[in-house]
């Protein structure tokens, strides 16, 4: 890749721009943060509900990316990289404050599920009833929580994307929600456990 003397940073390519991180060009790194930490912070936040903490936690990704950018390997796309990156900072903050959220015994008693002989059949089960619950979703519902969850997409992208208005997409969103909450209150103590061994499958709630 050739450089320009003034290159146009915002038309660049993800990869392109990564590419020149590598040679310590420091205003590539700067667009890439402008670009994703709105994104990733978004995506925290769902998750881990103090909101310093959740910043903490982004910030702290976003600068080991520089600092260790001549050492990472960046396999598939930069935003899947970025996204499995922030997914398990995530985790990794809940396995800190798991007993700090629940009682001793709760601790005890989750960790004594996930050691069960029955734990695998739990776990399918509690992955079928998710998927069961997203099926019930109307198909707008679906789609516009798939587009959130899975693709990372804000409510604003969603919208233009389906040629709707945020507030519809919100509301739809909000639905999606709640209908799979309903749906799965019950298993969410297994559910818990079970996330946190495969944490492939946080990003999914």
């Amino acid at each position: 890749m050739v450089v320009a003397d003034n290159p146009d940073y915002k038309s660049m390519s993800d990869s392109e721009l990564w590419q020149l991180c590598h040679k310590d060009d420091m205003r590539s790194y700067d667009e890439l943060f402008s670009r994703y930490y709105p994104r990733i912070l978004r995506f925290a936040s769902r998750y881990i509900k103090d909101t310093m903490q959740a910043e903490e936690l982004c910030m702290d990704m976003m600068f080991n990316l520089w600092v260790k950018r001549g050492q990472l390997t960046i396999k598939g796309t930069f935003s899947n990289y970025l996204f499995r990156a922030v997914r398990n900072s995530v985790i990794s903050y809940f396995r800190k404050e798991l007993p700090a959220t629940l009682g001793l015994e709760e601790v005890k008693e989750e960790c004594q599920v996930g050691r069960s002989s029955d734990y695998r059949l739990i776990s399918e089960e509690a992955r079928d009833v998710y998927y069961a619950a997203l099926k019930k979703l109307s198909p707008r519902r679906r789609q516009v929580f798939i587009l959130n969850r899975y693709e990372h997409l804000s409510y604003s992208e969603i919208a233009r994307k389906l040629n709707l208005s945020e507030n519809t997409v919100e509301n739809y969103m909000v639905a999606a929600l709640d209908g799979l909450r309903v749906n799965m209150k019950e298993y969410f103590p297994t559910l818990l456990v079970f996330l946190l061994s495969f944490p492939g499958l946080l990003f999914l709630f």
